[in-house]
């Protein structure tokens, strides 16, 4: 079976080339790495050039001649593999150990090759600090039940794993843009009857470090000031449109599905960013974000019910609540427990 890593790259080489070396190190392994670069500015295309002339593995490298934005990167790094399944991988992200993708082959192989799934990932500095959306190692099913139990949890784009020909099935420009479109794919394959599964094993390291910096981090743009407020909604009305659009597109009752997605933005989501802005010396961005969320910013809320409406109205009302109002030590206390929560 062969493996492609697929990285959607733009700029910020040096990390890359670390995420690389650490990816050469794998043994027993028959893999190939893409690269799809979105139009960098810096000399991605010189340093990979170079790369290429010594690589343990096939290093495949396109780049686009204009930005073209991560949706349709992210699909070009997906479209251009020749494996069996694809590993996505950030470019400041990178494998955990010399033998990730042999045990990523013996676990497709040994579980009737399913379609889609995920992985749980570790921090680069400390590998005890794990990231987890995956509670079990196993085929969990298929169908619209599972697909809208874990449709969330495909938003962190490392470590998601297609099977080449499920993507290929699924592959559309329509969600180019939305910055959501790994989402929409994992969640049509599974509502269409590809087997999902989950990894509990964090196969990918977060966040490489140059000099104790990472890449970016988007608590760096986040207003602190009052000269700095801003109406803020973090992706958030894209995101239920992206996920709601796979039920559609599935033929199922679009309206009902974007209801639940709302639904579960504003009891789970919401209120664990609010805090997570005030937690990093944000409450002005906070403040932006209970703007940005109101029911009415959502493109399609017209089409619920007077009673769906005051029902959403309610729970962030609440939500909003919690979120500002909650001691932030409390919270970090049982926070594990209230993820644990939102993800049942």
């Amino acid at each position: 079976m062969k493996i492609s890593i697929c990285i959607p790259q733009y700029n910020r080489i040096e990390y890359l080339k670390i995420n690389l070396e650490r990816i050469a190190l794998q043994k027993d392994a028959n893999l190939e790495v893409i690269i799809s670069d979105d139009a960098s500015t810096d000399n991605t295309a010189t340093q990979i050039a170079e790369l290429q002339k010594s690589y343990r593995y096939p290093l495949i490298y396109y780049k686009f001649e204009k930005n073209v934005g991560y949706d349709r990167n992210l699909r070009k790094s997906l479209e251009l593999a020749s494996g069996d399944y694809c590993f996505v991988l950030g470019n400041d992200d990178t494998l955990a150990d010399d033998f990730v993708i042999n045990r990523l082959t013996l676990f497709l192989e040994n579980n009737n090759l399913p379609d889609v799934g995920f992985c749980n990932s570790a921090d680069y500095l400390d590998v005890n600090n794990i990231q987890i959306r995956a509670q079990q190692t196993s085929n969990i099913g298929s169908g619209t039940e599972i697909a809208l139990k874990y449709y969330s949890s495909f938003s962190f784009v490392a470590g998601i794993i297609f099977k080449k020909s499920a993507f290929d099935s699924v592959n559309t420009s329509k969600l180019d843009g939305s910055i959501y479109a790994q989402i929409y794919l994992a969640t049509l394959i599974i509502i269409r009857g590809g087997c999902f599964f989950t990894l509990k094993e964090p196969m990918v390291l977060k966040d490489i470090r140059i000099n104790n910096e990472i890449a970016n981090s988007y608590l760096d743009t986040l207003p602190k000031t009052k000269s700095d407020y801003k109406i803020l909604d973090a992706g958030l009305p894209s995101y239920a449109n992206v996920c709601a659009m796979a039920f559609k597109d599935a033929g199922l009752n679009g309206t009902k599905y974007y209801y639940k997605i709302i639904k579960r933005i504003y009891q789970f989501t919401y209120p664990f960013w609010l805090v997570d802005y005030r937690k990093n010396s944000a409450l002005i961005a906070a403040l932006g974000l209970k703007e940005g969320l109101k029911l009415k910013r959502f493109k399609d809320y017209k089409l619920f019910s007077l009673k769906d409406k005051l029902k959403l109205k309610s729970y962030y009302t609440l939500s909003t609540l919690f979120g500002l109002n909650i001691p932030i030590s409390l919270f970090e206390r049982f926070k594990k427990y209230l993820y644990s929560i939102a993800k049942s």
